[in-house]
């Protein structure tokens, strides 16, 4: 487990996530607005990244903390979060074992971040018990049918099997299973299915960009040598056949689930 979750905080330390972030800074701010955010709630953003929904958060008057597993990735966060102008505290932690107490928070908040860690049913219930009775969970994750979901087959394709206790990411973005792994701590839920959209001058000049930021791919690309080709020219064929434009643009929707869990 140890050597897990070392192997995910290298990853994510790779590449510039920061810059790529704002590409789809949209899914935090329409998260926090769904959640209904109000000044004086205590908010979590959960695996939160660089902030993308802890500084709309804190934008909207909540007392934000952010957690994640990456240190790169929180002093990113803290440099956003001063150049915004809002007050975020950082810290340092895992989804699977949160280090607040019981009941800390009004609203807990995760976009695309708590996919990512292996014990789904560990980190549901860690969201779970920092929420107080009457607050909400919100989370953002990509579909399996979208084209981030075929892509990420592209890719893990490539990889190594994930240890026996790791749960696939993409099985967040299943109404069913959500509400399954909440069943015990939720009294409502809501889904809402919305696309955020990458439009770039084609699909090779967002390949540029994309496979030289993206941390899992830059591993990807350390790791792989000569296959690294083949493994961008499977992940180049995915945005093809998903792109919209006809002008030799890309235009890539990005199908993600919101899901609202009322405790």
């Amino acid at each position: 487990m140890d050597d897990f979750k070392t192997m995910l905080r290298t990853v994510w330390g790779a590449g510039d996530y920061a810059t790529l972030s704002d590409h789809i800074a949209d899914v935090g701010e329409r998260l926090v607005g769904r959640v209904g955010v109000e000044p004086g709630m205590d908010v979590l953003d959960v695996a939160c990244g660089t902030g993308n929904a802890a500084i709309p958060a804190a934008r909207a008057g909540a007392r934000v903390t952010g957690l994640d597993l990456t240190p790169q990735l929180l002093e990113a966060g803290r440099r956003k979060a001063a150049a915004a102008e809002v007050e975020v505290e950082f810290v340092e932690g895992d989804a699977e074992s949160l280090p607040f107490a019981d009941d800390s928070f009004d609203a807990v908040l995760s976009t695309f971040g708590h996919m990512f860690a292996p014990r789904h049913r560990e980190t549901a219930d860690e969201l779970a018990r920092v929420c107080r009775a009457g607050g909400v969970i919100g989370l953002c994750t990509w579909t399996p049918e979208g084209s981030v979901g075929d892509t990420f087959r592209a890719a893990f394709a490539y990889q190594p099997p994930p240890p026996p206790y790791a749960s696939p990411p993409l099985l967040w973005g299943e109404e069913g299973y959500v509400r399954e792994t909440f069943a015990d701590a939720a009294t409502s839920f809501e889904f809402e299915r919305h696309v955020t959209t990458i439009e770039w001058e084609s699909v090779e000049g967002w390949a540029d960009y994309f496979m030289d930021r993206f941390p899992p791919f830059v591993a990807a690309q350390q790791s792989l040598g000569e296959r690294f080709a083949d493994f961008r020219a499977d992940i180049v064929a995915v945005w093809k056949q998903w792109n919209e434009a006809s002008d030799g643009r890309l235009r890539l929707p990005q199908e993600y689930l919101l899901s609202l869990i009322r405790l």
